[in-house]
C-alpha cells in the first residue's frame, strides 16, 4: 500500500484576520502557526515517511522543511499551490460575504459558482491540476509513505475528486496543521480515506 499524508501549512496573519489566502497571499507562518508545526513535527515519525512534496508557497514551505528536520529533501510542486482567488485574495472575508452573500455555502466556504463573480480559478480548473499531480503520484510511488503539504481548500478539493465526491460544500475545510490519511493499493490504484483532521498530538501511523 502506498500511505499518503496530506498536511495543511500552519496559520499565517491572513488566516488569523479571517482574510482570504489564496495563491496571491504569501506570507510566513506567524508565531501560532510556528508552534502548531512543531507540536505536530514531535508527533510525526519523519523516519517512517519516504518522499515529501510541497506547495511553492512560503507557508508550506516552511511547514514542510519544519516537519522534514533536514531529514527529507522537500520536492517543490506548483500544482499543489492554493487556489488562485483572483481579485479576491487577501481581501477581508466578511466583506465578500456582506457583498455577495450568495457564493458561501452553510459552512462560510465559497459555493462552486464564486468565480462568476471573481477573476479567481473555478473548482472544475483547481480540481483538474491537483488531480493531475495525484495521477503522477500514486503512479510513481507504490508501497511506500509520502507527506504532502498544502493548503485548505486545495486539500478539501484534493478530498472531493479522489473520493469522486460530487459537491465540495459536503467536506469542511482540516485546521492549521491537521492532517489527512490516505491508503492506496499499489494494485488497483483505489484510494482509501482513513482518516480526516487529525491534529497533534495524536497517533499519525496507523497499523496496515
Amino acid at each position: 500500500m502506498l500511505n499518503v499524508y496530506i498536511v495543511r501549512h500552519g496559520e499565517t496573519d491572513t488566516n488569523k484576520m479571517g482574510a482570504i489566502n489564496g495563491s496571491s497571499v504569501d506570507l510566513p507562518l506567524n508565531q501560532t502557526g510556528i508552534k502548531q508545526v512543531e507540536t505536530l513535527r514531535d508527533s510525526f515519525d519523519i523516519n517512517q515517511i519516504d518522499c515529501v512534496y510541497a506547495s511553492p508557497l512560503k507557508r508550506a514551505q516552511q511547514t514542510a522543511e519544519i516537519l522534514a528536520q533536514g531529514k527529507r529533501e522537500v520536492i517543490t510542486d506548483k500544482r499543489l499551490t492554493e487556489m488562485n482567488y483572483g481579485n479576491w485574495d487577501g481581501k477581508d472575508t466578511q466583506e465578500i460575504r456582506d457583498k455577495y452573500p450568495q457564493v458561501f455555502d452553510e459552512l462560510g466556504y465559497f459555493k462552486e459558482n464564486y468565480s462568476d463573480y471573481s477573476t479567481g480559478e473555478s473548482y472544475q480548473e483547481l480540481g483538474a491540476r491537483l488531480m493531475d499531480f495525484w495521477h503522477d503520484l500514486i503512479q510513481q510511488h507504490e508501497n511506500e509513505a509520502v507527506l504532502l503539504v498544502f493548503h485548505g481548500t486545495a486539500s478539501r478539493s484534493m478530498v472531493q475528486n479522489i473520493l469522486g465526491i460530487p459537491n465540495i460544500a459536503l467536506i469542511g475545510e482540516i485546521q492549521n496543521a491537521g492532517v489527512i490519511n490516505f491508503s492506496v493499493d499499489d494494485r488497483s490504484k483505489k484510494a482509501y480515506l482513513r482518516y480526516y483532521n487529525r491534529v497533534a498530538p495524536g497517533k499519525f501511523f496507523l497499523k496496515k
